[in-house]
């Protein structure tokens, strides 16, 4: 394994803890999933994006020119100011796209701004933190292709035909168009990533250490959708000390 090109590796970790093979999301393949509990996992990734996307600043303060350019066009993508290098897209306001999502889902507005992130979802966010703060850039650049890497097959081949087949949208309806987008934004972003993650992964200690953060990353993304999978599909009672109410 260890004769294969890093990014080879770094790809086989993210299939192996891919999200889209996760109970929660394969129930959407036969309409079993509550669409409200998919809103509460777009609030949830909402709350997610809004504290790690900052964090892109920090990388382009420490990253070399190539990576601050890549980096720079991907916040743009991400703000709505520029549209993805494809033909026939149009700049959208990513923020709002999940706003829309959540309400189409049954969320109110209230209930959007009071989704908490759960435990796992906190571990993902301050590792993901940690990781674009302190380690060296191919490394961050690997982890992230990890995560946006894992919505392209997610959306294509899960969420947006199961919307289609099961919960009454269209692929032109703008309530899914967050997912719609990312299915092909992030095939754009996560291959950026990927080659850049190559060109500064240039020792076998960095390799290394990708692979390591990697799976870290991974295993946690995979941990978020457990607590939704338990909290709003299988409707476990959160274990809670004596008195305190969820």
């Amino acid at each position: 394994m260890a004769e294969q090109p890093i990014i080879d590796r770094i790809v086989a970790i993210r299939d192996q803890w891919h999200t889209k093979k996760h109970p929660f999301f394969q129930k959407m393949l036969d309409g079993s999933l509550p669409l409200r509990a998919l809103g509460i996992y777009m609030a949830q990734h909402l709350n997610f994006v809004n504290k790690v996307v900052p964090s892109y600043g920090i990388m382009v303060y420490r990253a070399p020119p190539d990576v601050r350019k890549a980096m720079v066009e991907n916040l743009a993508e991400e703000e709505g100011l520029q549209a993805i290098p494809k033909e026939g897209h149009v700049p959208h306001d990513h923020w709002d796209m999940i706003n829309t999502f959540c309400r189409a889902a049954g969320l109110s507005d209230a209930e959007i701004a009071a989704t908490a992130p759960t435990p796992a979802w906190w571990g993902r966010t301050l590792h993901y933190l940690h990781v674009t703060q302190h380690e060296p850039i191919g490394v961050v650049l690997a982890m992230q292709s990890t995560q946006e890497g894992q919505q392209v097959a997610l959306n294509t081949e899960i969420t947006i035909p199961s919307f289609e087949k099961h919960y009454g949208f269209t692929r032109d309806d703008p309530e899914i168009g967050f997912f719609v987008e990312h299915a092909e934004a992030d095939l754009e972003h996560s291959r950026r990533q990927q080659e850049l993650a190559a060109k500064y992964l240039d020792t076998p200690e960095l390799e290394q250490r990708a692979l390591e953060v990697c799976e870290e990353a991974v295993r946690l993304r995979w941990a978020s959708i457990s607590d939704l999978y338990r909290l709003h599909v299988l409707e476990e009672a959160p274990l809670l000390p004596e008195g305190i109410a969820a």
